[in-house]
């Protein structure tokens, strides 16, 4: 319903507490908690969010997404539209994930009113679809769909290490001219939901300091928020929202809260846990009922998973593998293997005897519910959490009238264990949790209460250690900023993100990222990006271990997990050779890296031969051949499809029609024709057959790779002018084959970035200075180098050009040695300032700045190069001629923009400025994506 306003203007009515309920129980098919609706009606209320949440594991914590879209519909004026909940567990992220798809379909495709009102309500605050949802984990293309817009309603899920890398302007896997970027979109407009924020202190304290950082400036909305949520609070603020008793009036609620759960403690001979866990889980199954069928068995390590799961398999048990060291398609697998006998929802004690072994990951967040679960001794905290997995939703307790069980598996003679008094993966913690627990239960004779309301004393030094974030500096935040190029000296971001460790080698290392490729030439790349769903995390120095060939290191599955020296040698020596390759972008190909010149959140393209994985996850020992699943990840992706005819990917196909091969008919036809037999095969896995119906029904790209014998065809459908490898960081924005004009170009990327910046709730002066600067940031193109690059160096045709392009004309085709010496946008700069209609603006340095800077290559200093054939250049709109002579991109011009970037970072702030590049970089961008796809 649509009620009059001033004018001739409608607006819907404003949401209320009853809508909420009814798009909860659209969008889930069942009612919102108690605690739910009351905080909704308090965030609607009040217009901001408390700072802290603190509710016991198996209250639906998860629901704060489901909150935060709802509150962006109701209040879109105080409310954030990026929505980031950060988890430190790479399993629960993709879960997570699955809420916000959920939440997703349900606005895009619901008959139910409440969530199409809603929707409405998005959809006329935010325009395009009602939200968007994305992970970051570890991708490169895989996650950058969350930057095409900076208008639109996002949720993300997130872990640590991305999330953080991007708010401290060094974002893992992203090149240095798109840093910004990501910067500014994580740095405002966004609230952040910190899960588990207990264990996540170092982050949760470098989160306050960017907040309390930024300035206030007129016109630019603050609506940058935190929250931290936990079970167990490591501090409790004066803004927390927590349960009172009204809350547990609900049955449901009630009866997940108050499940009687124990846990009894079993000691072992200590070695190795790797060697001592797996034969103490099999004494322990044989202690099971008939009614403990799902049994969930928690380890510390990721080696001692695989050896757990190796023996049961080895004994003829059931068992499934389920780490956060897994590639996402390889997880994906494996969850979707074990997700009935997890599910909740499913009656307890049914169905067949099957073990889930894991590790951290499943900790926080995952909505699991096992039967019995076996777990190694950890921390008291990291227990609490693994019992949350435990009779999630209290049924075994109810029905069956007794305590779900657990078994605690530790040293008998803890003093002497060796190694256990000071785990690599969790310090002390561990053995003051185990004394304790011996001392509670009188040596392990009584059973441990592990109910959720149970809260026994423990110890501080029993909880998992709290490390702190390094006080956050204005100095930190301006050598960070300094994306392009960067400073020869600044501050790792790790400890802002893990903390700070007493020791100096850092157990807490950041990740890297690993792709196996068979193919990692440039071209190849192009045509089959790199995908999230295809990458792999592993700790920095585990990474450089398995390169190197040494000693296996012991990996935990916490985030910049912990790795500590194990006791064998890897199987082979990864001698990478040109096996293993960084990737630098798209605008650069990758280079060959030695495994000591690895650095941290570097994406490595290796050799499948090489090995690394079994079973689906890490294991440097392995030398088992890798699944390239590069096609398959295009296909997760659900923006481009592609088969690459490559011989070394799929042997069980028929043989692939090769470039070399003597045949009369033409490339096409024998594609067509192997396609055709493919979709003809049986057996495929699913993701081909959708990529060959894909292939069938729009037809195919078909594009050689390499030369010579080796050479072979990738054939694609789908969007190529996707943001994922046309990303405005290069010149390749303007090879496009639109022959779209400057002036049409230039208006269109004004419109278009005025409707973005009034959307956000910019105030009058920036919309017009954004506007301002769209409508001229690209008028350097007008050097006839350029424009000899737009028409593929045909002098002909250039003369007969009536305008100057923006975006070359079909089929041009450029030369690596045809662009001009000096950046179109530093001439841009330029050709502005000598014009003198800056009388425009409000802010001038804010326009220069943000031509300069439209393709991220000045921060701080701009990248001049020296023309050695200097000319005049100019242009004219219609309305104003605008000139400037190349050889006046010096170093007083560097000077001057440089000196305009420290004036705005001081008054904007550092993410204030950022997030106004990146609504110009991404109006720019997107315009480009329209142009082409209308082409």
């Amino acid at each position: 319903m649509l009620r009059q306003a001033r004018g001739d203007r409608v607006r819907p009515d404003p949401l209320t507490e009853g809508d909420f309920i009814g798009f909860f129980r659209g969008v889930h098919g069942l009612d919102p908690y108690p605690w739910q609706v009351r905080l909704a009606r308090q965030v609607m209320d009040a217009g901001s969010w408390p700072d802290s949440v603190e509710l016991p594991t198996g209250s639906g914590k998860t629901a704060l997404l489901d909150l935060a879209v709802f509150a962006l519909a109701a209040r879109p004026d105080v409310m954030s539209r990026r929505v980031v909940l950060v988890i430190n567990r790479r399993t629960v992220v993709d879960q997570a994930y699955e809420h916000v798809a959920k939440i997703q379909a349900a606005l895009a495709e619901s008959d139910d009113a409440s969530v199409q009102r809603v929707a409405s309500h998005l959809s006329r605050a935010c325009g395009d679809s009602p939200i968007n949802g994305v992970r970051l984990r570890g991708g490169v293309h895989y996650s950058r769909s969350w930057a095409d817009r900076p208008d639109t309603a996002w949720v993300t899920v997130s872990t640590v290490d991305q999330f953080g890398s991007r708010l401290l302007f060094r974002a893992y896997g992203v090149g240095p001219k798109m840093r910004p970027v990501q910067a500014g979109l994580a740095g405002s407009d966004c609230l952040v939901i910190l899960d588990e924020a207990h264990l996540e202190q170092p982050f949760a304290e470098t989160l306050r300091q960017v907040r309390e950082a930024q300035p206030t400036v007129e016109g630019l909305p603050c609506r940058y928020q935190v929250i931290q949520m936990s079970a167990t609070p490591a501090v409790r603020s004066a803004r927390c929202f927590r349960l009172d008793e009204d809350d547990l009036t609900c049955p449901e609620l009630a009866r997940r809260i108050k499940a009687r759960k124990v846990a009894h403690l079993r000691s072992v001979d200590w070695g190795k846990p790797h060697e001592t866990i797996p034969p103490a889980v099999l004494k322990i199954i044989e202690e099971l009922d008939d009614s403990e069928t799902v049994v969930g068995i928690v380890v510390n390590r990721v080696r001692t998973a695989r050896e757990v799961h190796g023996l049961l398999t080895a004994a003829g048990y059931p068992a499934h593998l389920l780490t956060g060291r897994m590639r996402p398609l390889d997880r994906d697998a494996a969850v979707r293997a074990v997700q009935a006998a997890v599910d909740p929802s499913r009656e307890s004690g049914s169905g067949d005897l099957t073990f889930i072994v894991a590790t951290q990951c499943i900790e926080v967040g995952a909505d699991y519910s096992f039967d019995a679960v076996i777990t190694e001794v950890a921390p008291i905290d990291s227990l609490r959490q693994r019992f949350g997995r435990l009779d999630r939703r209290g049924e075994m307790a109810s029905s069956r009238d007794r305590a779900a069980r657990a078994w605690i598996v530790g040293p008998v003679a803890p003093k002497t264990a060796a190694g256990f008094n000071e785990d690599p993966v969790y310090g002390g913690a561990v053995a003051a949790t185990w004394a304790h627990l011996l001392q509670s239960t009188n040596n392990g004779t009584l059973p441990f209460d592990a109910s959720p309301l149970a809260k026994p004393e423990f110890p501080g030094s029993a909880l998992a250690p709290r490390l702190e974030a390094p006080l956050l500096l204005p100095h930190h935040m301006d050598a960070w900023a300094q994306t392009n190029p960067e400073p020869a000296q600044h501050p790792p971001i790790d400890r802002f993100l893990h903390g700070m460790l007493a020791d100096a080698d850092s157990r807490r290392p950041p990740d890297v990222s690993i792709v196996w490729r068979y193919d990692r030439s440039p071209t190849a790349l192009r045509a089959v990006p790199l995908r999230g769903a295809e990458m792999l995390q592993v700790p920095w120095r585990a990474a450089i271990a398995w390169l190197r060939g040494d000693q296996e290191l012991e990996v935990s599955d916490l985030d910049g997990g912990v790795a500590a020296m194990g006791g064998r040698r890897a199987r082979h020596s990864a001698d990478a050779g040109d096996g293993c390759v960084r990737w630098r972008g798209h605008d650069n190909p990758p280079d060959r890296v030695l495994p000591e010149e690895v650095r941290p959140g570097d994406v490595l393209i290796v050799d499948p031969t090489l090995g690394g994985l079994s079973d689906g996850t890490w294991n440097p020992s392995s030398d088992l051949v890798v699944t390239d699943l590069g096609d398959a990840a295009q296909h997760a992706y659900q923006r481009r499809f592609t088969l690459r005819l490559d011989p070394r990917l799929y042997p069980w196909l028929p043989r692939a029609p090769r470039p070399t091969d003597d045949s009369d008919a033409s490339d096409l036809e024998r594609i067509e024709e192997w396609i055709a037999a493919v979709a003809a095969a049986v057996d495929q896995p699913a993701w081909m057959a959708d990529t060959v119906a894909e292939l069938q029904a729009h037809g195919q790209r078909v594009r050689r790779v390499g030369a010579g014998p080796t050479a072979y065809f990738i054939v694609s459908v789908g969007v190529h002018a996707e943001a994922a490898t046309m990303d405005g960081s290069d010149e390749s924005q303007s090879v496009t084959g639109t022959g779209v004009s400057l002036r049409d170009h230039l208006g269109g990327v004004g419109a278009r970035v005025r409707k973005y910046a009034e959307r956000l709730g910019l105030g009058p002066a920036l919309c017009s200075d954004l506007e301002l600067a769209a409508r001229l940031h690209d008028i350097g193109k007008s050097d006839p180098r350029f424009q000899l690059q737009m028409v593929g160096g045909d002098v002909v045709a250039l003369e007969c050009l009536e305008k100057p392009l923006a975006k070359s004309l079909p089929g041009a085709r450029t030369s690596p040695q045809g662009w001009p010496a000096v950046y179109h946008e530093m001439l841009s700069v330029l050709m502005v300032r000598n014009n003198g209609c800056l009388s425009d603006a409000y802010d001038e340095d804010l326009v220069l700045h943000l031509i300069a800077n439209h393709h991220g290559r000045a921060r701080s200093l701009p990248l001049l190069r020296h023309d050695d054939e200097p000319r005049q250049v100019g242009y004219s709109d219609g309305d104003r001629d605008y000139a400037a002579h190349t050889s006046e991109a010096g170093p007083e011009l560097a000077h001057e923009m440089a000196e305009r970037f420290w004036r705005l970072t001081r008054r904007y702030g550092h993410h204030g400025l950022a997030w106004l590049e990146t609504i110009l970089r991404q109006a720019d961008q997107q315009q480009s994506v329209f142009e082409r796809a209308a082409g």
